[in-house]
């Protein structure tokens, strides 16, 4: 229970009340082209929507365009790249202690995989 009298808010409550809910307005032909750009990546619609919002969701939260983003990763057309891309960006705007991680896979040299017993 918090020390704030009932009745009373404090400037905390009131900024983080509204946090969350604060609508992002975006053209629809902006929306089209993230959304677009996702889906011809994961061929799923739902995967699409929910990257889009999220990259339109940081973009706006860091004045930044949108389709400027999109053109970069459009500029690395290797889906891989643009995972690394991305997980690079969402990363660039979180704390330290919530970094997204990815998978980096090793290859093992063809004079070392022959000297390994299976």
């Amino acid at each position: 229970m918090a020390n704030v009298p009932s009745g009373q808010t404090t400037n905390t409550q009131v900024f983080f009340n509204g946090y969350f809910s604060q609508p992002i307005q975006i053209s629809d032909a902006v929306w089209g082209q993230v959304y677009g750009y996702f889906l011809t990546l994961t061929n799923s619609s739902e995967a699409a929507s929910a990257l889009a919002q999220a990259v339109i969701t940081l973009t706006y939260n860091n004045n930044l365009n949108p389709l400027d983003l999109i053109q970069q990763f459009q500029a690395n057309p290797q889906s891989n790249n643009t995972k690394t891309l991305l997980i690079s960006f969402f990363n660039s705007v979180k704390g330290s202690t919530s970094k997204i991680g990815y998978k980096n896979n090793n290859s093992t040299a063809p004079s070392v995989a022959r000297n390994i017993l299976v």
